[in-house]
């Protein structure tokens, strides 16, 4: 069984700035501390869409009792973004590259704008262990450490505006 959510964050500026300033947040990344504990393997655009691929770890995410039953690299994953910049719609999926089907995280963010003073963005994400006795509570820390990074982002995101 997977685990879902969706999340709607509201900014107070219009839907180019708060792209901007989405873009800006990796300029100094030594800002913000999420950000410090990734690594951008590839980056490239192709027409109006940016794929991103970043590599980063749930491990220190996860309490130290749900850890230790994990295998030793099985939180080190790696993250594919495809951001189209004509609809401004992101889509990801993170994985566990050597095994995918046991540890997979999809999702889509959408960029609303609204007004030229507000606009939204939307999540909706879904989290997938495949892992007999502790795949739900895997399941429920890894979607609850997700959503506090996107709402960290989010903070960092309003900051820049």
């Amino acid at each position: 069984m997977a685990t879902t959510f969706k999340l709607v964050q509201n900014f107070p500026a219009s839907v180019d700035a708060v792209l901007s300033a989405r873009e800006r947040r990796f300029e100094d990344v030594s800002k913000q501390e999420a950000l410090k504990k990734q690594e951008i393997l590839d980056r490239k655009e192709e027409g109006t869409v940016i794929t991103t691929k970043r590599a980063f770890s749930f491990s220190d995410k996860i309490p130290e009792a749900v850890r230790s039953m994990v295998p030793a690299g099985f939180l080190n994953m790696t993250e594919t973004a495809r951001f189209d910049t004509a609809t401004k719609i992101n889509r990801f999926e993170v994985m566990q590259e050597q095994n995918p089907d046991r540890l997979r995280i999809s999702g889509v963010t959408k960029y609303i704008g609204e007004t030229d003073k507000s606009s939204r963005r939307e999540y909706e994400i879904t989290v997938k262990v495949n892992m007999a006795l502790i795949g739900g509570l895997l399941e429920n820390q890894i979607a609850s450490s997700f959503r506090k990074g996107i709402e960290r982002d989010f903070e960092v995101i309003k900051a820049l505006l």
